[in-house]
């Protein structure tokens, strides 16, 4: 098995391992249609992370769009099975790129829950989070935030939406001094000022940051929000996936979609998240009544750039032979060489650049090892 997954692309082998993790706690693959109503996405268009959506008629004259996220589709469309439904997923997206503004396919495998959420099944699914980085790389960060901090005190602000908009923007790129300047011109006091500039400013382990949180709450959504990351530490106190979870409130989503817990993933070679997830009871409650979520999507589609496997072989085994040669005992060489576990090419001559563990000539109905330079 480890030879298997040492052959294949990094985006594949990580499908494979990630869809076996998934299924180890209880998750079921769900698969979904390419396609749904144009007028589905656009209605919820702000709750997408593209700038785009692909769309085009369907026979029947219907404008139909080609999935551009799959937490919609999946709230939208999944049967759902007593209190809980856990399901995994592997699928693509289709968004514009921002850099070249072109469409394009990105791969994705995740996990959503749909149900009734608690502590639990939040700090369940954090560490299926840093279990999933961790099976891409070893040297990985689980950046944790939640939306009772930020967006509760900006709720209590009598200020314009594009001053709270702009102080996000400082908040998630972490500048404090145009943060000052923002609450200056805007009228907010010196002591909101303060605790929005203090509460941007964490960046820490989970254990260490949460006391600085207790000390910074200053209504009951934030006192709730540190006894919920209390009890996710205090889960993962044992787990030595802990130390990779950090506390970062610059972390943050859209808030008439997102709840609670909120969360990105990095690893060491990918110069951008590779994991994004979170609670999301408002989308889910607006499309099916009454329904809590929460889960995360792992991007797959650039990991091959930044994670390149170099194979010192092709296949364990590079048969050649002259096709003159009819001899009808090849393939049966060839089928007990791969009943045996091998990897096997047979083949006029040697490809160009090909590299095989043992190269053979096939002749006269035998196989004659062939020295390679």
């Amino acid at each position: 098995m480890n030879e298997f997954l040492a052959s294949l692309s990094k985006e594949d082998s990580l499908t494979y391992e990630l869809s076996m993790l998934y299924k180890q706690w209880g998750y079921k693959e769900y698969r979904m249609a390419k396609f749904e109503e144009y007028s589905f996405y656009s209605d919820n268009r702000d709750f997408l992370s593209g700038k785009g959506i692909l769309a085009f008629n369907n026979s029947d004259g219907r404008l139909m769009a080609l999935k551009p996220d799959i937490t919609l589709s999946i709230v939208k469309n999944a049967k759902l099975s007593g209190s809980l439904t856990k399901l995994y997923y592997n699928e693509s997206v289709f968004r514009m790129s921002d850099s070249s503004m072109d469409y394009k396919e990105i791969k994705q495998t995740g996990v959503e829950v749909l149900g009734k959420i608690d502590d639990y099944l939040v700090s369940e699914v954090l560490t299926l989070a840093a279990k999933s980085l961790k099976t891409i790389d070893k040297d990985f960060v689980l950046s944790i935030s939640h939306m009772a901090f930020i967006p509760s005190i900006l709720r209590e602000l009598e200020i314009s939406e594009n001053a709270k908009k702009d102080i996000v923007a400082c908040v998630r790129s972490k500048n404090t001094h145009d943060l000052r300047s923002i609450c200056e011109r805007s009228g907010i006091n010196a002591e909101k000022t303060e605790l929005l500039t203090k509460l941007s400013e964490i960046n820490g382990k989970i254990l260490e940051a949460i006391p600085l949180l207790r000390a910074l709450a200053c209504n009951a959504e934030m006192e709730n929000a540190c006894s919920e990351l209390q009890f996710i530490a205090d889960s993962l106190k044992k787990n030595p996936l802990a130390d990779r979870l950090f506390i970062d409130l610059s972390v943050l989503n859209n808030t008439d979609y997102y709840n609670g817990i909120i969360f990105q993933g990095y690893v060491e070679k990918a110069p951008a998240a590779v994991l994004s997830g979170g609670r999301y009871d408002k989308l889910a409650g607006k499309l099916r009544e009454n329904t809590q979520a929460i889960g995360f999507a792992v991007y797959l589609d650039n990991l091959n750039l930044y994670y390149k496997k170099k194979r010192e072989y092709d296949s364990d085994i590079l048969i050649i032979f002259d096709s003159a040669n009819k001899s009808v005992s090849l393939l049966s060489l060839v089928e007990s060489f791969v009943e045996k576990g091998f990897s096997v090419r047979v083949e006029h001559e040697i490809p160009e650049g090909y590299k095989a563990k043992t190269v053979y000539s096939f002749e006269n109905g035998a196989l004659r090892e062939v020295s390679v330079c």
